[in-house]
């Protein structure tokens, strides 16, 4: 699991967009992402000030703690990904056909190709005549979730 240094900032929000928002401090705007539970906990606004702690990743930061004037701060815990209990990723290589090779073996059938990402590979699938499906296939073949297919994810025609 890659370290994220932490990092505190006072600064000016500018733009607000769901749980999401940028902030003006220190002559640089920053991405800040508080997450949908942060959001109903601590309400946003342009032109509203802040101090944030939080961990920064490549793309934002990830804001575990914010406040304002007049209001107590509000802490952020930010859930891990969603895997199935006990589950752990196989320290495999990448082999796309061990992936689709372990979907059909589980009764389903792939379609188009499986989406890489770093410690599993994603495959839109579906059984007999079913609706699609999202698979999560670890590199060693274990499907450890399924969810519906999001038909714009995968350009499913209506």
């Amino acid at each position: 699991m890659p370290h994220h240094d932490t990092t505190a900032l006072s600064g000016v929000i500018k733009h607000v967009f769901a749980h999401r928002f940028t902030l003006e401090a220190q002559g640089e705007t920053h991405l800040a992402d508080l997450g949908p539970k942060g959001a109903e906990a601590f309400s946003l606004s342009p032109g509203l000030p802040v101090t944030l702690e939080g961990e920064r990743r490549p793309s934002e930061i990830k804001v575990t703690r914010i406040e304002t004037s007049g209001r107590e701060p509000v802490l952020i815990e930010h859930k891990k990904p969603n895997h199935a209990p006990g589950h752990k990723h196989a320290d495999a290589p990448a082999d796309v056909n061990v992936v689709l090779a372990a979907a059909r073996k589980g009764g389903w059938e792939p379609k188009g190709e499986a989406r890489k990402k770093p410690k599993h590979f994603e495959v839109l699938a579906r059984q007999g005549q079913g609706p699609w499906t999202e698979l999560h296939i670890d590199f060693a073949g274990a499907i450890y979730k399924q969810k519906p297919a999001d038909a714009e994810k995968w350009s499913l025609a209506a």
